[in-house]
């Protein structure tokens, strides 16, 4: 019998009263593997944030065959109530793993994931498409300081079309070669195949890279303080030699390494 047919005691705790809402058999491969995002169960018709598990991952209640789910009911909420702080997110973001975290890993909010990036020229149809879609969302959408209206971006799934090693990466930007992680605000584990550079003037980039090819390279938000001219050379070179375009989605902007622009928008980080 694989873990994925074992069914899973769940026992159900009222967040906000800490009273048992009963318990249940729950097929393995029915419940999520990890609670440690952001999960909605549906249990009679009804929604339920999950707030806490334990265990939190699957290869951990598959072993112990018991899981205890704090949930609080979703209030539901008019849709034209809502007021969004980004015009524009990710559709996907990569999973995190069951390793524990270092300490040392980059962490960023789920929905800052890829907002400015490094992508490849190749992709620009795509990339032009998705912006044209957020254009529409600041012409008509905005609302004081938020948006009523979010895009959720879909393409392209991965931005680096090019064969780029991590290793190569690390010795273009001149920083360590072995990198650090990434992880989510209020995660305790690693995301699968992150990694976490910081140049010089610590300044970072992030992103993802499978088997050591390179799949995504974001730009860090969370700086202090904007890149140097020497981290700014840098970038611009990587983008000049594997023909990468900078683009800020939320900012509606795509250009390439030989743009002015694109020194500009390095050096006033927001």
């Amino acid at each position: 019998m694989t873990s994925f047919s074992l069914n899973i005691e769940v026992t159900f705790i009222d967040d906000l009263t800490d009273e048992s809402l009963g318990f249940t058999q729950i097929p393995a491969n029915n419940l999520p593997d990890s609670f440690e995002r952001d999960t909605i169960i549906n249990l009679s018709g009804v929604d339920w944030n999950v707030l806490n598990a334990r265990p939190k991952t699957r290869a951990q209640y598959t072993k112990s065959k018991h899981l205890i789910l704090w949930i609080r009911r979703v209030e539901q909420v008019n849709p034209h109530d809502i007021l969004y702080s980004l015009p524009s997110i990710c559709a996907v973001i990569p999973d995190v793993n069951n390793r524990t975290l270092s300490g040392s890993e980059l962490t960023i909010a789920e929905d800052d994931w890829r907002q400015f990036e490094l992508i490849s020229n190749q992709l620009a149809d795509k990339v032009d498409k998705e912006i044209g879609k957020i254009k529409r969302i600041h012409e008509n959408a905005t609302d004081g300081v938020g948006w009523r209206e979010i895009h959720i971006r879909k393409k392209p799934e991965i931005p680096i079309a090019s064969n780029i090693a991590l290793t190569y990466l690390a010795n273009m930007l001149k920083v360590p070669t072995k990198s650090v992680g990434i992880t989510y605000d209020g995660s305790q584990s690693p995301i699968n195949d992150g990694y976490f550079l910081t140049l010089n003037d610590d300044f970072s980039i992030y992103g993802l890279a499978s088997k050591g090819k390179v799949q995504v390279i974001a730009i860090g938000q969370d700086c202090n303080v904007p890149p140097n001219n020497e981290s700014i050379d840098l970038l611009q070179q990587l983008a000049h030699k594997f023909n990468l375009d900078l683009v800020h989605w939320c900012r509606c902007i795509r250009v390439s390494s030989d743009d002015p622009i694109f020194r500009s928008l390095l050096s006033k980080l927001d």
